[in-house]
């Protein structure tokens, strides 16, 4: 094994300790057997518990990333690559726990990097969605008079629903949650007379 994958392979090692223990509970003993290492040998590539916690959380972000570009890339319906773009970022949430942690508690706030991964990630979600706003507006599939505000608003009822489809086990698809809130957000909820 070359360097680069025995550094892929630590990265992966530490993701799965992190997501099992958190990033307080793990030591880096337990990422180096996870890794089938020494402790020394894992301090060779990353100097710290919180470079190793960055390099993981990179790493999911960009497959957070990747997988909603897959997931909408070829969806022409604005209104259905909003919906294929919720449900692959709640999807890949899932797998991406330790990105989750970072983006989502308080209590890693300390780290230096978790302000700039938040202030990356909230860019690239709201760009994203913005994107598939102007897409409908300019196909004359949605009627907004500013993208810059529904994007806000579809950005922060996503973020309202990560709970309840990505931490717990919910009562219903996912897709069902999805099309309800899609629903609501641009159909709205007054009855039209």
């Amino acid at each position: 094994m070359n360097k680069d994958e025995k550094k892929e392979n630590i990265i992966t090692a530490a993701g799965t300790i992190f997501g099992k223990h958190g990033f307080k509970e793990t030591k880096m003993e337990n990422i180096a057997s996870e890794a089938g290492m020494s402790k020394s040998s894992l301090y060779y590539y990353f100097l710290s518990k919180e470079e190793l916690f960055e390099a993981v959380v990179e790493r999911e972000a960009e497959y957070l990333k990747n997988e909603i570009i897959l997931a909408t890339k070829d969806i022409a319906d604005p209104y259905k690559r909003m919906k294929h773009y919720v449900i692959a970022r709640m999807k890949a949430f899932r797998k991406s726990i330790n990105l989750y942690t970072a983006v989502k508690t308080n209590y890693l706030d300390h780290l230096p990097f978790i302000d700039k991964v938040r202030a990356k990630y909230d860019k690239e979600e709201m760009r994203m969605v913005e994107n598939i706003l102007k897409d409908g507006v300019r196909a004359n599939r949605f009627k907004l008079v500013n993208t810059e505000l529904a994007t806000i608003a579809i950005v922060t009822a996503i973020k309202g629903l990560e709970y309840t489809i990505v931490i717990r086990e919910s009562p219903f698809e996912m897709e069902q949650q999805v099309e309800q809130l899609l629903m609501f957000l641009f159909y709205g909820i007054v009855k039209r007379h």
